[in-house]
């Protein structure tokens, strides 16, 4: 059974440095830290970009990825270089803390018969991974609307390495769609996966006697992961509503009976 270290995302809600000294002492070995609030881009001083890095350093954690949030899909081309140009800014402070990922939601793939559309949202994500490149990290889709056999195709035609996929069983099952057939799919493109399911996810309640949660079956899922030679992090997501600790500890502790 694959046995890969165990990150956290931080709650961009609350303190950073406190958040990042509370995921050491659970156990973590990485974070993913959201690009908004104190950590955006434009607001994130190069005094304070220095800091984060020191304190990461200081307490042996790895920044997994920095996750960009979005509010629209890239399908339309309505102020859609303000977007990419927000989203090579976080591309940028991805490679000034050390996380070689950054990870976004960006749409729905439109279906073959809106081909106008379609296009626009293939041709966007081909600049974001030119510009994650040019940056020096690597674009990370985070699947949830398509399945992976879907997602496949489009990240082959786009002849660069600086596109990736993230799995999250969780969004994944939401819709219906198996996380484990989407692994097992995407393959080499796997650069993060999520620890999550959709009991959790919509409703944002803690894993306490209801873990492991209906739907998805953990030990293919991380068969799956094992079968891709998937060796990044499994990270730990929680609702601003939860304790981080609590659901921290109850994933591992759960993991490490499989």
């Amino acid at each position: 059974m694959i046995r890969t270290p165990l990150g956290l995302r931080l709650n961009p809600g609350g303190s950073i440095r406190e958040q990042i000294r509370e995921a050491a002492t659970l156990g973590a070995k990485g974070v993913v830290m959201d690009a908004t609030g104190d950590l955006a881009p434009d607001r994130l001083s190069a005094t304070g970009r220095r800091e984060i890095r020191f304190l990461l350093r200081s307490v042996e954690l790895s920044l997994i990825a920095i996750h960009l949030p979005t509010r629209r899909s890239f399908d339309s081309i309505d102020q859609l270089e303000d977007r990419l140009r927000r989203a090579e800014s976080a591309f940028a402070l991805g490679f000034e803390l050390g996380a070689p990922l950054v990870l976004a939601k960006i749409g729905e793939l439109p279906p073959e018969a809106e081909a106008p559309r379609r296009e626009t949202w293939t041709s966007a994500l081909r600049e974001l991974a030119r510009r994650a490149d040019h940056r020096g990290v690597r674009f990370t889709v985070e699947t949830g609307t398509e399945p992976g056999s879907a997602l496949r195709p489009i990240l082959d035609g786009l002849g660069t390495i600086g596109v990736a996929a993230s799995i999250d069983p969780g969004a994944l099952l939401t819709r219906g769609i198996d996380p484990i057939e989407t692994t097992q799919a995407l393959d080499s493109w796997v650069a993060h996966a999520y620890a999550s399911d959709p009991v959790a996810d919509r409703r944002g309640s803690l894993y306490t006697s209801r873990f492991p949660p209906r739907g998805l079956e953990w030990a293919e899922y991380l068969g799956a992961l094992e079968e891709i030679n998937y060796r990044g992090f499994l990270t730990i997501s929680t609702d601003p509503a939860e304790s981080a600790s609590a659901r921290f500890k109850a994933v591992a502790d759960h993991l490490n009976r499989l």
